[in-house]
Parts: structure tokens; C-alpha cells; sequence
């Protein structure tokens, strides 16, 4: 038998010279046949870890929308929660199961730096993701009152529930409408309100853009802003892609930041929470791995 290594390779030399094993010849063939059709090659675990996440939320989903019902009840009839309230416990509920579904499937690291969180309070994140508002379940938030655009309130039965739940359409109402509701939801039922100030998501993994209405409310209602940073939410379902791949993600809640701390600002002071909110969760991002 000829143990030469041409004949384990079938003549296949790299350009070095230096014989290419037949599972490198193979990938090579491979990423050049994708290439050339115009198709990105999946990276290994994409499809499994695809299957299963939607396929375990799907299920989730029709497993507990039947057990919400009477929960409510009972929440609203024998508990004294308001209706509102109730809902957006029940969402924080579904959610964190959402979140310990995507941490079997990635490593995630959860980080709590905030402490016990102020109620009211404004929760303010970075947004690389479309998984990133479920991310509120790894944090004791019982009633999360999220900022969101026109178009989740079209999904049939989320937009339902996302009304019941007194979520803010940001888009169908003016700049004083919203912090008029906002301010009367957050010290009426001591929620939490969670805002993604980039008003979408990140196509590179940095902070874009945040807009300063939340920052507004927080400094006219003196209501402290709680920043999240999320990290590699984005590399796991990326922007525009149909497949998950696996990658590492780090979820941090920051410690918060009271308006009073600003008011030597004067006018200004909402500009200067809204550059610190963004500085601390750059920071984050920056100085700590896959945060």
C-alpha cells in the first residue's frame, strides 16, 4: 500500500506546495461553489440552532397563550393587579422562557450591575437584534412597558396583547402626547418603561443615533434611566439574515443614572443623560468581552 501523502489526497496540494487534507479540499470546493452562485455559505450549527429556537418558540407560544387566560384571571380577579399590569407579567414571563431557550442553545452571560431597580424607572438598550426585547427577561422587570414602532401593532394577536398591555406606538402620537402617557403609566402603575433610543437596529454592533424623548421624560418627571447594554444578539440572528448561527452574548444592566445629577445643566440637562447613557453602554461594549 502506498502511504505517500499524495495518495490520502488524491494529488490535492495547497499553494505552498504542502499537501491539503480531503475535508480542507472539500470546504475549499464548497465556499468556491458558493461564491460563485452568489450564496453565503451557513456557518456549522446555523440550520440546528434555527430549527430549534423558532421551532421551541412556536411551541412556547401555543403551550402558553391557553395557561395566560386563566392566569390573568386570577392575577386581575383575586390578586388586585390592574389588567395592564397583569398582561406585561405574563409577557415577562414568556419572555424569560425565551431567553433560557436561546441560552441552550448560545452562550450567554447575564449581568446585573444595577441592583435592585428603582420603580418607576426608564430601561433604556442598545439594539442590535430583533431577540433584544425579550433580553428584559433575564432582569426582575414584572411590568415592562416597551416603546415600540406602528408596524409589531399589525401582527395579529401580538398587536392585541401589546395594546392590553399598554404599549407605546410611538409612531401614532406627538412628542407631547407620548410623555404625557408615558409619565401617567410609569407613576400610575410604577412599570417600567424600556426604550431602544436608535429606533432600530445596529447593522455594525455600535451605537447609533439616540433620539432624546425618553431622556426628556426622565429629566421633566425626574425618573432615573437604567442603561442595557446588549452584545452579540446581533451575530446570532443577524440583520437580514433567514438563519441563527451560535456566538457568544452578554447582557448587562448598568447602574442607574438620576436626573438630579444633571440639573446644574439646565436646559441642556436631557442631552447631557442621553450622551451618558450612551457613553456607559459604549463603555460596556467596549471595555468587557462580548459586552
Amino acid at each position: 500500500m502506498d502511504s505517500s501523502p499524495s495518495a490520502h489526497n488524491d494529488g490535492k496540494e495547497s499553494s505552498g506546495g504542502v499537501p491539503r487534507p480531503p475535508t480542507d479540499v472539500f470546504l475549499h470546493n464548497a465556499v468556491h461553489l458558493s461564491a460563485c452562485l452568489g450564496v453565503a455559505p451557513r456557518p456549522p450549527g446555523a440550520v440546528f440552532l434555527t430549527a430549534v429556537f423558532f421551532g421551541g418558540l412556536f411551541l412556547w407560544t401555543a403551550l402558553y397563550l391557553p395557561l395566560a387566560v386563566p392566569v390573568w384571571l386570577l392575577l386581575t380577579r383575586a390578586g388586585g393587579v390592574s389588567s395592564a399590569n397583569a398582561v406585561r407579567r405574563l409577557v415577562h414571563c414568556y419572555g424569560r422562557v425565551c431567553c433560557k431557550l436561546l441560552a441552550r442553545l448560545t452562550p450567554v452571560t447575564v449581568e446585573n450591575l444595577a441592583g435592585a431597580l428603582p420603580a418607576p424607572c426608564i430601561i433604556a438598550a442598545n439594539h442590535q437584534s430583533f431577540f433584544d426585547p425579550y433580553c428584559i427577561g433575564f432582569f426582575p422587570v414584572p411590568y415592562p412597558v416597551f416603546v415600540v414602532r406602528a408596524w409589531p401593532f399589525r401582527i395579529p394577536l401580538y398587536g392585541r396583547i401589546m395594546r392590553r398591555a399598554g404599549y407605546l406606538n410611538i409612531e401614532s402620537m406627538d412628542a407631547e402626547s407620548f410623555l404625557r402617557k408615558a409619565a401617567d403609566i410609569l407613576h400610575r402603575d410604577k412599570a417600567m418603561l424600556v426604550v431602544f433610543p436608535e429606533g432600530t437596529r445596529s447593522a455594525d454592533g455600535k451605537p447609533g443615533r439616540f433620539r432624546s424623548g425618553a431622556f426628556r421624560l426622565a429629566v421633566d418627571r425626574n425618573i432615573p434611566v437604567v442603561p442595557l447594554c446588549i452584545k452579540g444578539t446581533g451575530n446570532v440572528f443577524p440583520k437580514g439574515s433567514r438563519f441563527g448561527r451560535p456566538a457568544p452574548v452578554r447582557v448587562t444592566l448598568l447602574p442607574p443614572l438620576y436626573p438630579e445629577r444633571f440639573a446644574c445643566y439646565g436646559e441642556s440637562a436631557r442631552l447631557h443623560l442621553r450622551r451618558s447613557v450612551k457613553h456607559a453602554i459604549r463603555e460596556a461594549l467596549q471595555e468587557r468581552p462580548h459586552c
